[in-house]
């Protein structure tokens, strides 16, 4: 496990391998809300990512963008300062490594990653090789599950997501689920690939306990489904007109496939 720790911005990020170590995962940041919202509106109202998503907005506004960056900036304020305080103990260097499936330091487990921005380095200190400038090209990020295999509004659905949320951080029983979106300029070259490989190995196992990872993709996003595959999620059923499409994209409902995480190694 490692975590970069930007000392000038105060801000930690994780850094994916080689040939993308020029992407980074970061929280968001409260003094570029209207970076990230010009950045989620161009990435978010382009069909190529619209219409492979299922809940946000579309169109998709700046105030979608600003208040959708707000509340992250909100939820993620506890953890980022609590792993500021790590970062910063006397000793620590600027990046930090861990190893095996345990809390770094004995530190307890956390129920959410602060790592959900994607971004791409466009320049870095060369002294230090620390980022000093970088653009917003997706995101990812971990919550419990919502259980989209069960029917919306159905009682089931509603009695796994209530038990699963009663548990508490850290217990291994707790389903997670995954989702994503990459701008289209960046689609292609394995960096989701990467980025998912990433937040599960660097951030999810040794600092959540996550052990139960689940996702979804519309049957016809093969994209998606292959970058899942390439992170050993297996492919479980295809539920055919399942997923409710609002009007804007089309209306009707369409076909999901659920993947789960083996936790076995990746693939190399």
């Amino acid at each position: 496990m490692v975590i970069h720790y930007n000392s000038n911005t105060k801000e930690p990020y994780l850094r994916l391998p080689e040939p993308h170590a020029n992407i980074i995962l970061t929280p968001h940041r409260p003094n570029s809300l209207n970076e990230t919202s010009s950045a989620l509106v161009e990435i978010l109202n382009d069909p190529r990512v619209a219409l492979r998503l299922q809940r946000t907005p579309y169109p998709y506004l700046s105030s979608d963008g600003e208040q959708w960056a707000k509340a992250n900036c909100k939820d993620q304020e506890g953890i980022l300062s609590a792993l500021r305080e790590e970062l910063e103990e006397p000793g620590n260097t600027a990046v930090q490594k861990d190893t095996g499936n345990v809390p770094h330091h004995g530190r307890p487990f956390v129920d959410i990653s602060p790592f959900t921005c994607i971004r791409e380095v466009l320049k870095i200190d060369p002294g230090t090789g620390t980022p000093v400038e970088d653009i917003l090209i997706g995101d990812i990020r971990l919550a419990r599950s919502s259980f989209d295999e069960y029917p919306e509004g159905s009682e089931e659905r509603s009695l796994a997501q209530k038990g699963n949320d009663e548990l508490l951080a850290g217990d291994e029983n707790i389903v997670w689920s995954l989702a994503d979106f990459l701008a289209p300029s960046h689609h292609g070259r394995g960096i989701m690939t990467l980025a998912v490989r990433t937040i599960i190995h660097d951030w999810a196992i040794p600092r959540m306990n996550v052990r139960r990872l689940k996702s979804w993709a519309f049957e016809d996003n093969e994209g998606s489904l292959r970058v899942f595959e390439k992170n050993n999620f297996i492919r479980g059923h295809t539920l055919k007109d399942w997923a409710l499409v609002t009007e804007s994209r089309g209306g009707g409902k369409k076909s999901i496939v659920l993947m789960e995480w083996t936790g076995e190694d990746d693939d190399e």
